[in-house]
């Protein structure tokens, strides 16, 4: 009879629940769905929320203000960006299916060019569930929405990293 070995190797589970954490990536993502609808209720592209997110959570608002642009020591790891944009699919999907959100678009669109509009539910349970850390993070979505664009540029330097 052949043992298994249990590998030294392996991940505890609570850094994993630490580093992949779905359930507040999707409250991060709700946050920020419900920060732009305050701005106006139109449905947002996925590329958008991506480039938000990124701004806020990632900290790469320093790449819009030119003091720092200039700096050569500061590099962003493009690499969070990626990452949150294959793990974005999977958010979506389960935000739709918890009804908090509504993806619109045809198959034959590219994921960042389908768009997310959030619903009812998904403002009543970020309202519900908000928190100290949640209020805070709304804010600083308020203020990258208002200091940075979303335009095709502006997404291009995020995605290069300066």
């Amino acid at each position: 009879m052949i043992q298994k070995q249990e590998s030294n190797y392996s991940t505890p589970t609570s850094i994993q629940i630490l580093f992949n954490n779905q359930k507040l990536e999707i409250m991060k993502v709700l946050c920020l769905l419900n920060a732009l609808s305050s701005q106006n209720n139109k449905q947002r592209k996925v590329e958008e929320i991506l480039f938000y997110y990124s701004i806020v959570n990632f900290e790469l608002d320093y790449l819009f203000r030119e003091k720092q642009k200039s700096e050569k020591d500061i590099f962003p790891s493009s690499n969070q960006y990626f990452r949150f944009q294959t793990k974005i699919n999977e958010i979506l999907l389960l935000m739709s299916s918890l009804k908090f959100i509504e993806v619109k678009g045809k198959i034959s669109n590219k994921l960042d060019d389908l768009k997310v509009k959030l619903l009812k539910d998904g403002r009543v349970f970020f309202v519900d569930n908000s928190s100290d850390y949640l209020k805070a993070l709304y804010e600083n979505y308020i203020i990258a929405f208002n200091s940075i664009n979303y335009s095709m540029e502006n997404v291009k330097i995020i995605k290069e990293g300066y």
